[in-house]
């Protein structure tokens, strides 16, 4: 099993998001220790099934979470290893078609952020001081909520933000996200309010490097990148700090809450799915690509937030 997926890890290195194959690994690793390790070629769709159970019923994972991610890594693997790029190994893929039933889910509310939260979130962002004895800690707390609200982009994202990202193009000051879930960068314009409060002279004061992570406070060889642990970290300190519903997302919910509030303001969908990063629906829209005059006149269209 193990061979198998680090034989499909070396062949999508160049071709996959280092994330999903984070993920896809972490989905092996349950389903080889369920399996002692058994030679890949021998399990059937039974055993598969068998072990989606055991992650439902003893692992305490959702049936969607098992759908959603460790079926789809399992049978992207094996399909991968039916063919002349895996080298044929498996005569067909076990885990086509599996899939464990998903309870109804009614929810419990919109995913976006009331008024009432914004404000919370925003305040308390804004009310951070520069914590001397762990800089990062300080700055990420004082910034990314900022930076997600005027931008949709995820948290990971914006932790992920280094000096040089941050940068002045054609007299539009913008930031490149280059990690980004679906491992495609964009360039996204600041809208004014950050750099009234000061985000270009943060950057401009940093000592170089990421903006939002220390290298030294984090292990070297951790499954988890320093932002990743860092957005993680943002989360939590919202939910201590902040009277959250706990149905929202105290990261993911400035994406609904920007692009929300953007088609209120009238920014039109191809803008705000640039902006945020969101694949567009069309063969025909995947042509275009707005230029950053037109993403910086959608930024101006965005409303302030008003504390």
């Amino acid at each position: 099993m193990d061979d198998l997926f680090e034989r499909w890890a070396a062949y999508n290195a160049d071709k996959r998001a280092g994330n999903t194959i984070k993920r896809y690994r972490a989905s092996f690793r349950s389903l080889g220790a369920f399996a002692s390790q058994r030679d890949a070629r021998s399990l059937n769709s039974d055993d598969l099934f068998v072990w989606a159970e055991h992650r439902r019923d003893a692992e305490g994972v959702s049936p969607r979470s098992i759908n959603k991610n460790d079926l789809v890594a399992v049978s992207s693997v094996f399909q991968w290893a039916t063919g002349r790029s895996g080298g044929q190994i498996l005569p067909h893929n076990p885990a086509r078609g599996l899939c464990l039933d998903e309870p109804r889910i009614v929810a419990q509310r919109e995913r976006t952020f009331r008024e009432h939260e914004i404000n919370a979130i925003l305040r308390a962002a804004s009310a951070v001081a520069q914590d001397h004895d762990n800089i990062t800690r300080s700055a990420v707390r004082r910034w990314c909520p900022w930076l997600a609200a005027y931008s949709g982009a995820r948290i990971g994202e914006l932790t992920s933000l280094a000096r040089q990202d941050v940068r002045i193009e054609g007299g539009t000051p913008v930031m490149d996200l280059r990690i980004t879930k679906t491992g495609e960068p964009r360039t996204v314009p600041l809208h004014n309010h950050l750099i009234e409060q000061g985000f270009l002279a943060f950057v401009e004061a940093s000592m170089g490097g990421p903006l939002f992570y220390d290298f030294k406070r984090h292990k070297a060889n951790a499954e988890t990148s320093p932002a990743e642990q860092q957005a993680k970290a943002v989360a939590k300190w919202v939910r201590a700090t902040v009277n959250l519903d706990p149905a929202v997302d105290p990261n993911h919910g400035w994406r609904h809450t920007f692009k929300t509030r953007a088609l209120g303001a009238g920014i039109e969908e191809r803008l705000r799915d640039a902006i945020t990063g969101h694949r567009v629906a069309s063969v025909g829209r995947r042509y275009e690509t707005p230029p950053l005059s037109m993403l910086s006149a959608a930024m101006k269209q965005f409303p302030r937030y008003s504390l």
